[in-house]
């Protein structure tokens, strides 16, 4: 039986790989091992796995076996590292490996979420603003205005005609933008367009050098971890390109591959993807000369990940007050709309 259904957070995974680490160095059986793991874990999910798994083990398969039939938790580069850790005799600094290398993504991911929220929700907060001064705000002078009669100044006219426009089509324009948000996702979960969307990502200005070093960190990291194991170059990006989550990356990676078995060298290979910062590809060229890869690939990830992390500051430093300058060019532009015809009102009676 399978339950490929029941996905773990990558947070789970991480604590499961720890602790199975734990386990297995503690000299108890794989079998004791899980079943301690699962008395001891409170999701739900990681509870049905294990007991999936148990039963796997109770009837003699191995370890990287079970863990197969449960694909959805875990990826291709888990399985196949578990594969080669029970080979190798050296589970324990493998799964140690794995955990290593999630740890640090999620830390990637983390990162990434903190840098985009706060300009996120100070969009929303700005469009909320501007939504209230136009539909409730302006209309209201307008009235106030049209009171004391006079005439109103061609600033003034065009703020207020833009402000009835909206309010007459607004249930219209939030049908629209919804209709545009199913188009969205629903392009988004077909081959061609997430294709399309993933290699986006490396054409827009401002995240295409943010998203190229965070690809560039995951690739470098995990094929460090794939070579130090004794894994073939080849071997072990055919591996790694299943958790790159990114169709665009994956087709790239097919080419290296291919490249790569009819003899490319390698550094030209990695340069001629198109995808990869210069210092992972420097790093590349120099690593193939010293023949110490998964050194210089732990290194290229690491200064890539410092770099990453200063872009992602610099950006969050850039966007916010360039997001309050355009509310207050918005909201000011609304002020003086309303404030000129009441000067000029004033001057007319006095």
């Amino acid at each position: 039986m399978t339950n490929s259904k029941h996905k773990l957070p990558k947070e789970e995974v991480i604590i499961f790989t720890r602790q199975l680490a734990l386990v297995i160095d503690s000299d108890v059986s794989m079998y004791e091992g899980l079943e301690m793991i699962k008395n001891k874990s409170d999701h739900p999910s990681l509870i049905i796995v294990l007991e999936d798994m148990l039963s796997g083990i109770k009837s003699g398969r191995p370890l990287g076996d079970v863990i197969q039939d449960h694909e959805a938790s875990f990826s291709p580069f888990i399985t196949n590292m578990v594969d080669v850790g029970e080979k190798s005799g050296d589970l324990t600094g493998t799964l140690n490996q794995v955990a290593d290398a999630y740890e640090k993504e999620l830390e990637a991911a983390v990162k990434v979420k903190s840098a985009i929220t706060y300009p996120i929700i100070l969009s929303v907060l700005m469009f909320g603003v501007i939504l209230l001064l136009v539909l409730q705000v302006l209309p209201m002078f307008n009235e106030i205005l049209t009171s004391l009669g006079g005439e109103m100044p061609t600033l003034t006219k065009g703020i207020m005609s833009v402000s009835f426009f909206i309010g007459d089509y607004i249930l219209i324009f939030f049908a629209i933008l919804f209709i545009a948000i199913g188009f969205f996702f629903y392009y988004k979960s077909t081959p061609d367009g997430r294709y399309f969307l993933d290699k986006l990502k490396f054409k827009l200005p401002v995240i295409k050098d943010i998203y190229a070093s965070l690809t560039a960190v995951r690739f470098a990291r995990n094929l460090a971890v794939l070579i130090r194991s004794g894994i073939s170059i080849s071997i072990g990006i055919k591996m790694i390109k299943p958790i790159m989550n990114n169709l665009y990356v994956e087709s790239k990676m097919d080419i290296a591959i291919s490249d790569l078995n009819s003899g490319k060298p390698l550094d030209k290979i990695i340069e001629d993807l198109k995808l990869f910062p210069w210092v992972l590809i420097k790093l590349f060229s120099v690593a193939q000369t010293t023949g110490h890869m998964d050194a210089m690939l732990d290194k290229a990830a690491m200064v890539m990940e410092k770099e990453t992390d200063a872009r992602l500051d610099r950006l969050t430093t850039v966007i916010e007050p360039i997001l309050i300058i355009i509310l207050s060019l918005i909201v000011g532009v609304m002020l003086i709309s309303v404030i000129l015809p009441i000067v000029s009102i004033m001057d007319s009676i006095g």
